[in-house]
């Protein structure tokens, strides 16, 4: 069921490899308890390979998926070097000196390492609560495997044979910590991959799909959470509107797959410019509004030079090498205006800026323009 489960978390989110890996790792569990059950069916030598390596898989994949999704990587080798030598002493403790109890430490052993060792190496990056609480579960996890442990030694130890292992309160204990344990796990991811789900549904939801963007209903919701913040006073926040020149000429001569490209790598300058608080929005076309947080209109001013400066020294091998430009009207947004009113301030200065000769940024401020060094009324 959880293996399932986790195949059709992937089915919406085949980017994340982990869930793949999470699907085996408890398909592999299913048939380590099917072997499980099934011990007194089988020969001797049959039982233990039936069991012992879906234990050792599905903790090294269960271990590796988790790897996977916190850091995009697994140290598959070290991973494989520990079940590798589970197995191996496994099958000493088998074949070469027969120990029940021996074995059952290895296995104990070796799967409290791995989880130790996952838990521990991504504290740093189990940074939210449903993280830290798989963490903990998965901590809790390794320790009861060392009660358990403690347990076999001490007291089933001197009477668990091969023969009576299966109807052993050890065999009881196994199964139900076992399955306790799944539960915990796979309810936790259940929940982290499912909140996953939702971000990227509604990141998707809220991002225009050519340039990366935030569209209109994702602006809706940066403003709301701005409108909702504490009110200090004489806050603001710089309101840039930004629009590339000639930008119909482009698609005319040049297609509108040039166009979308000119579009995209716009988009990616304003974006690398903003810092992470301001908020980059495709606003219409090859217009574009950003918002510079907990800024002056010399802070928007300072951003959409960078912007034009850098965005003109591109040249674009889909133009034949030419470059293109854009301009820029600012506002200042103080505590009590209306973003729609501030917008149309910010547009006011776009269009003097288009006027005056395009490539340029000007500034709406107290019912006058600044443009360069020179005033004007507006």
């Amino acid at each position: 069921m959880f293996s399932v489960g986790f195949t059709v978390l992937w089915h919406y989110a085949r980017d994340v490899r982990a869930l793949q890996f999470f699907a085996l790792s408890y398909f592999l569990g299913a048939c380590a308890f099917v072997g499980d059950f099934l011990r007194p069916l089988m020969s001797p030598v049959v039982e233990i390979y039936a069991t012992s390596p879906f234990y050792i898989s599905m903790a090294l994949f269960f271990c590796g998926a988790t790897f996977l999704f916190y850091r995009g990587r697994a140290p598959w080798k070290a991973l494989w070097l520990t079940g590798a030598a589970m197995l191996a002493l496994v099958s000493w403790y088998r074949f070469g000196k027969d120990d029940i109890v021996a074995r059952t430490v290895v296995m104990h052993a070796g799967v409290f390492a791995m989880m130790v060792y996952t838990a521990f190496s991504l504290h740093r990056d189990m940074t939210r609560r449903i993280d830290r609480v798989l963490q903990a579960i998965i901590v809790m996890s390794a320790i009861q495997l060392v009660c358990r442990g403690a347990f076999i030694v001490f007291f089933e130890g001197p009477s668990l044979t091969q023969a009576n292992y299966p109807n052993s309160v050890l065999a009881l204990l196994v199964h139900f910590s076992v399955s306790i344990v799944a539960l915990a796990l796979a309810f936790s991811l259940f929940v982290i991959f499912s909140m996953e789900i939702v971000t990227r549904l509604t990141r998707t939801s809220e991002t225009d799909p050519l340039t990366g963007v935030l569209n209109r209903r994702g602006f809706d919701s940066r403003i709301a959470a701005l409108y909702e913040g504490p009110s200090v006073e004489g806050h603001c926040h710089a309101v840039v509107m930004a629009d590339i020149d000639h930008f119909k000429s482009v698609n005319d001569r040049h297609g509108h797959d040039a166009g979308d490209a000119i579009l995209s790598r716009f988009a990616r300058i304003l974006q690398g410019a903003a810092r992470d608080s301001d908020f980059v929005v495709r606003w219409g076309g090859e217009e574009f509004m950003i918002v510079i947080t907990n800024s002056d209109v010399a802070g928007g001013r300072l951003y959409a030079e960078t912007v034009r400066a850098v965005f003109e020294s591109q040249r674009h091998e889909r133009l034949g090498g030419d470059s293109v430009t854009a301009s820029f009207g600012i506002a200042e947004w103080r505590q009590g205006q209306k973003i729609s009113e501030v917008g149309r301030l910010a547009d006011l200065a776009l269009y003097r800026a288009k006027r005056e000769g395009r490539n340029r940024v000007c500034i709406h401020r107290s019912g006058v323009h600044e443009h360069g060094d020179e005033w004007a009324v507006a």
